[in-house]
């Protein structure tokens, strides 16, 4: 069980912090994003797991707004890349529609029960991102 469930961390209007830093981790790995040159595109495969997990494609693909780009944020003293622009966002919005995130005051929001047992099933295992403090 996690005990502190302050893993979230919002950066303007996308996912930030651990949590954050988890996807973009995740990403990479399973090769949804590779880097080009400067800057991180999406991939082929990237583009289909995205539509499977619920992001709406289309709407990313058909915005006027940047679609990826890798944002950096220092949080309780520590740096963690993560994913911006508009993915981050719709990622976000995704995840609350989902239940996997829950408000708690304003900008601040936790991980639930469901958020973790859903990124668990998904290959994200966010405890693995923890510090040892963190989990009981």
């Amino acid at each position: 069980m996690i005990k502190n469930r302050k893993l979230v961390s919002i950066c303007y209007d996308h996912i930030g912090g651990v949590l954050g830093e988890a996807f973009f981790k995740f990403f990479l790995r399973e090769k949804w994003i590779e880097q080009n040159d400067n800057e991180y595109i999406i991939t082929k495969k990237g583009w289909e797991e995205l539509e499977i997990i619920g992001i709406d494609v289309f709407k990313l693909q058909n915005s006027n707004r940047k679609i990826l780009n890798i944002c950096i944020e220092k949080n309780l003293g520590i740096f963690h890349e993560h994913i911006g622009s508009y993915l981050g966002l719709l990622m976000f919005e995704h995840l609350k529609n989902l239940k996997w995130l829950k408000e708690k005051n304003g900008n601040s929001y936790e991980l639930t029960d469901k958020g973790v047992i859903g990124l668990k099933t998904l290959g994200v295992d966010i405890k693995k991102m923890l510090p040892q403090t963190h989990i009981m």
